[in-house]
């Protein structure tokens, strides 16, 4: 524990201020040498917030209020424990906020590496940082922008605008033509708003939508080249950049650089969308001199209608305050809230929340709303008043039908055809059950009716199905059925015992059930002949086990002459056992190992030798030493311990025994038989060199811990072709697997780590020079830009191009990592098998260099989890503030990224 002057002086103030706290009221008080002021700046200068420091004296039983000054002395430790434990919190959360900056300011490097500019990168990362801390959002429509289901689109991203978007100064359109006259060009509008063809004439589409400056250009370009409809190709290289103003209720409120491709919806996805209280109904732009209201339930109703927001730069985008968001929940598609606009009704709700379901009871539809300091209820019939007005805060419920009535008839028991019938007027018992098909064991003379009455009681009525049933009878077949109704018919099987016997065991037919005769009068003989009769091992005694028919819990068990089977007369539910004799009889074993072909154990019998016990393990191994045969053996003595005993024989090529130290040998019950191997025996070690050397195949280990290079010389050396640094040697023993090598660096200086020492069963590969290197496609650009054909098993293979790092290679042959790419996870497979990674310092990554024969593999970004608990308390973000920080560190980062980008080739 620390002393006091070892504490910080910050700390030393607070607990002298508690020290000197009034005592109570019945002592002399001390005035405060220190204000409640004094000690909550101190606090404030650690990070501390006192209002939490407070509560957690609180908390902790802690009142210095009304502590004496020598109660505080006992309570300085778990008042310095409560500080200390603050400050570690707040350290903790110190060191995460570093953290999530970090990962931020490398989303950020990787958005400009990708060829984003600084502002396009920031707003990237702050609207997906905004999306990924929000709630979902219970209002219809703010989830647009919070799934990410819209994007913000670059200005060097190749997207296909609309016809509709319009042509400013700064876009750049890419013209190809594939006719006699074959040329591309890029068309840029100049500032005045015009574009100059490579012919010199200058033509004006600033302000035109692009669909018709595709037309007036083909028209143009008709005079200068020579080429048909469908060989001219006008599409939008790179679009101007643009800064829109955002504010209002949204998440992030501030100016942003965007794409000019962007409308206004995709505007709105990098502000993070509106907040909870932000109207999406209501949304004003302001594009110079005209406003457009912006409604997102016509969007969602018709995506085409967002379409042609597109904006111009210094265009403003206000979201204001919904004025009228109303909930509704029930039988409807959508249970939300939605925020309706003025002179919208009950209907137009209805429509926005998908429709009514099939139980739905929209004669009753019920609002609550609060008025006049009450809460008012009204009941809304759709049909006739679907015109009703809503209020702000309105909550509606469409009330659902939770048990409607059945328009069915029901039919259950001993029929061929159960289930349900429908329901008509005037229908009959007899015309259900005819549809229903008694089955043959089905009781004519009862059956029962279940019936629910309109108080919602039930009924139950006694049934006639037999055809002598009187006509007009109130229990017969014309009975006259209502809805609802169940009928269940009774099989006469229900009401008879089983009449059973089972006999199991040393029969033929095991476990056989036997019907029991209506004379009753079975005997045991006649339920083996049942039974298929008794097998060649059936024990001359059974047992019946007997459960008695006034209680079925209790058991009998009899022990019968299985001879005298004629005379033992069983009894309904008997269970008669027949024992085999191998159940009484204990197995002996003798059990032979070592160096046999065979080991294992095997049934005694006096009739079994050691010659046999040879024979059946399938003789001696080649290292088998004769002369050391050890037999172990278990001598019993009754009411003594047991002991084993060993003994050694010596046998020859026969297994017959030339000397032992047990005169007479022969086995016994329980012996084990052990051989041994002939002491430092050791069989012809191979390992086998495969690929480029002068003589490929096998070789023995002709002497101790010889080396990858040893083996390389036995073999004639490495031919002209063969390429050292893919090398690989795998080894099966104790699943090892490939083990990497270097074998060039081996070649040049045999006393590296890496020429290992073999052992025996290894396999040593040397490839011919590979000049390729192979490109996993997931999580780049691949599908994006080639064709199926040129990439098989997601794989790019491409000739090396000298030795540049991973992501030299993706850029230029893979098209650029993914948007799914984690990119600090890149790694190059070598042909030997070494795996290198990407390392990381700071914000910087070092991509591992690319050798011939290597292999480029990239992970992907694990899955965002949304925080789905809307109960959790979160202290809100500035992301403002957010954006201008992440903003100052990128910037600081970003000349740095530029100097090292070479260096990285």
């Amino acid at each position: 524990m620390k002393t006091l002057h070892q504490l910080t002086p910050g700390i030393v103030l607070l607990f002298l201020a508690l020290l000197m706290n009034p005592a109570p009221a019945s002592s002399q008080t001390t005035p405060l040498p220190y204000t409640q002021q004094d000690i909550d700046r101190e606090l404030r200068a650690m990070d501390l917030d006192p209002e939490e420091f407070q509560d957690r004296l609180i908390t902790a039983g802690i009142d210095v209020e009304g502590a004496t000054p020598a109660e505080l002395i006992l309570l300085r430790p778990r008042i310095e424990a409560i500080v200390e434990q603050m400050k570690r919190e707040q350290l903790q959360r110190t060191r995460e906020t570093a953290e999530a900056a970090a990962d931020q300011a490398e989303k950020i490097s990787e958005s400009v590496e990708d060829g984003a500019s600084m502002e396009e990168a920031v707003s990237e990362v702050t609207a997906e940082a905004v999306s990924e801390t929000l709630p979902e959002s219970k209002i219809y429509g703010h989830q647009l922008f919070r799934d990410r289901s819209l994007e913000v689109y670059r200005a060097t991203d190749n997207i296909t605008p609309p016809d509709s978007y319009p042509l400013k100064p700064g876009d750049q359109l890419a013209v190809t033509i594939f006719g006699l006259s074959q040329t591309d060009f890029i068309l840029t509008v100049d500032e005045s708003g015009f574009v100059r063809l490579p012919v010199g004439t200058r033509i004006p589409i600033s302000g035109i939508p692009v669909g018709e400056a595709r037309r007036l250009l083909s028209n143009r370009l008709k005079r200068y080249y020579s080429f048909r409809d469908g060989e001219l190709n006008i599409r939008i290289q790179a679009a101007r950049t643009i800064s829109i103003n955002i504010f209002g209720e949204v998440e992030n409120n501030g100016t942003f650089t965007l794409s000019s491709i962007n409308t206004a919806f995709n505007a709105l996805v990098a502000a993070g969308g509106p907040t909870e209280r932000g109207s999406v109904r209501n949304i004003r732009l302001s594009d110079g001199d005209q406003s457009t209201r912006i409604d997102v339930y016509e969007y969602l109703q018709d995506p085409t209608q967002g379409s042609g927001t597109f904006l111009s730069n210094n265009a403003i985008i206000y979201v204001p305050l919904a004025e009228n968001v109303v909930t509704i929940d029930g039988g409807i598609a959508r249970p939300m809230q939605y925020e309706l606009r003025s002179g919208e009704t009950l209907a137009d709700l209805i429509q926005f929340a998908g429709g009514t379901q099939a139980r739905a009871e929209t004669g009753n539809v019920r609002v609550t709303r609060y008025a006049n300091g009450e809460l008012q209820v009204y009941s809304i019939d759709l049909a006739a008043d679907g015109d009703f007005v809503l209020q702000d805060e309105d909550a509606v419920v469409v009330p659902t039908v939770s048990d409607p009535l059945r328009n069915s008839i029901e039919v259950d028991g001993a029929v061929f055809v159960p289930g349900e019938f429908p329901f008509q007027e005037g229908i009959t018992l007899g015309s259900v059950i005819r549809k229903a098909r008694l089955r043959p064991i089905a009781r004519r003379d009862l059956a029962f009716l279940y019936r629910t009455n309109d108080n919602g009681t039930q009924k139950l009525i006694r049934l006639n199905l037999g055809a002598d049933a009187p006509a007009g009878s109130t229990n017969g077949l014309d009975l006259e059925l209502k809805r609802g109704d169940i009928i269940t018919v009774i099989s006469e099987s229900r009401f008879l015992d089983a009449t059973t016997v089972e006999i199991d065991g040393a029969v033929r037919d095991t476990q056989r059930t036997i019907v029991y005769p209506d004379d009753g009068a079975l005997t045991l003989e006649e339920a083996i002949l049942l039974a298929g009769g008794l097998q060649a091992n059936a024990r001359g005694e059974a047992v019946i086990i007997r459960t008695p028919a006034n209680n079925r819990e209790e058991r009998q068990y009899l022990r019968v002459d299985v001879g005298r089977a004629d005379d033992v007369i069983l009894q309904p539910r008997d269970r008669v056992l027949i024992y085999d004799r191998e159940r009484f009889s204990e197995p002996f074993n003798v059990t032979i190992q070592g160096a046999v072909t065979s080991p294992g154990t095997y049934t005694f019998d006096p009739s079994l030798g050691l010659g046999e016990l040879f024979t059946l393990a399938g003789g001696v191994r080649l290292s088998a030493a004769r002369n050391k045969v050890d037999v172990f053996r278990l001598e019993l003595r009754q009411n003594e311990p047991t002991r084993t005993l060993m003994a050694t024989l010596e046998i020859d090529e026969r297994y017959n025994i030339i000397n032992s130290s047990v005169p007479d040998f022969q086995l016994q019950p329980y012996d084990v038989i052990a051989v041994r191997n002939i002491p430092n025996f050791q069989p012809i070690r191979t390992v086998v060199i495969q690929g480029e050397v002068t003589y490929p195949g096998a070789y023995p280990l002709t002497e101790a811990n010889m080396r990858v290079t040893d083996m390389v010389a036995k073999a004639g050396g490495l031919s002209e072709e063969a390429f050292p640094e893919g090398a690989t040697l795998e080894r099966p023993t104790n699943r090892v697997g490939f083990v990497v090598i270097h074998l060039d660096e081996a070649m040049a200086d045999p006393s590296v780590v890496s020429n290992v020492i073999l052992a025996a069963g290894d396999t040593l590969n040397i490839p011919k020079r590979s000049n390729l290197v192979s490109i996993e496609t997931r999580n780049t650009r691949v599908p994006r830009v080639y064709n199926d054909s040129l990439y098989q098993d997601s794989t790019v293979n491409i000739a090396y191009d000298g030795r540049h790092s991973a992501k030299w290679y993706i850029n230029n042959y893979a098209a650029g990592f993914d948007k799914t790419a984690m990119r600090r996870s890149t790694t190059v497979e070598l042909p030997n098998g070494e795996v290198r990674g990407t390392k990381r310092f700071l914000l910087f990554k070092n991509y591992p260099k690319v050798e011939p024969g290597s292999r480029i593999l990239i992970g992907a970004k694990p899955e965002k989890t949304r925080r789905q608990n809307q109960g959790d308390e979160k202290k809100p973000i500035d992301w403002g503030k957010f954006a201008r920080d992440t903003m100052a560190i990128a910037t600081s980062a970003l000349t740095l990224i530029l100097l090292t980008s070479r260096l990285d080739d």
